[in-house]
């Protein structure tokens, strides 16, 4: 009889905890979403996460670069190397694009990771970890994604191409 006292009490006592946590969170929504200044905090985020010029460069600049560095890597290595049976020459350039390629979809998905863990953070709950904050933080996050996500477009067409014709 005794161990239906304690689980009885240890049974309210995690309802009564998981109402105070519901509570927590509803009260962080309402700050986030319904407060007065909400209009000013919507505006000023979606600036914050618009590509400038200069988000519109980079992936150029970051692409023209893993290309140059993809050519020169893999000329290097395979003309020095002899990776495969195959004579030296460019047949290394489209491998070492893939690597860069690979380097900067990690880097999408880490950036991502480190949103959602600032997003559960901020709500103290897991499953809002894919809601946005409306944070400068998180805005200029989506614009690193923005930049990583188009300089990818770029290297997928470099390595479509390099594998496939050299």
């Amino acid at each position: 009889m005794k161990k239906d006292n304690i689980r009885a009490s240890l049974k309210k006592y995690r309802a009564s905890q998981k109402q105070v946590h519901a509570q927590e969170v509803e009260e962080i929504l309402k700050d986030t979403y319904d407060a007065g200044d909400q209009n000013a905090k919507i505006y000023f985020y979606r600036q914050n996460k618009k590509l400038r010029w200069w988000g519109w460069v980079l992936p150029w600049v970051f692409a023209l670069v893993a290309t140059g560095l993809s050519f020169l890597i893999g000329w290097l290595l395979y003309n020095d190397v002899n990776l495969n049976g195959i004579n030296g020459g460019w047949h290394g350039v489209g491998w070492v694009s893939l690597s860069f390629l690979i380097a900067f979809v990690f880097a999408y998905m880490v950036l991502s990771w480190f949103r959602n863990r600032a997003a559960a953070k901020y709500f103290n709950h897991k499953a809002r970890r894919y809601q946005y904050t409306l944070t400068e933080w998180e805005a200029k996050i989506i614009v690193w994604k923005k930049i990583v996500f188009l300089t990818c477009l770029p290297l997928i067409l470099l390595t479509g191409l390099t594998i496939g014709l050299l």
